[in-house]
């Protein structure tokens, strides 16, 4: 997924966190719910990876979304992941 399509996907109201994400060098994560008993199957959540001021500290995020922010993401598989670069 290119930054472009990204923010095509995204809600208007987190393009500008999602910016200073990509400005300061971060990825971008996006996991989405595959749980088959969910109503919320299909919803995606995007994380910050990369730096110590991201949400995930690592260079690469993992398959499934950790818990983090108080929730149980267990359902979320990462599904693309955005460089800053557009890589």
């Amino acid at each position: 997924m290119t930054p472009e399509e990204l923010f095509e996907e995204l809600d208007p109201q987190h393009h500008a966190k999602v910016r200073r994400w990509l400005e300061r060098g971060d990825g971008v994560a996006c996991y989405e719910n595959v749980a088959l008993d969910s109503v919320r199957l299909g919803h995606r959540q995007y994380v910050s990876f990369g730096s110590s001021a991201a949400q995930l500290e690592t260079s690469k995020p993992p398959d499934r979304m950790p818990d983090i922010g108080g929730s149980i993401n267990w359902p979320y598989m990462l599904m693309d992941v955005v460089w800053p670069d557009g890589a």
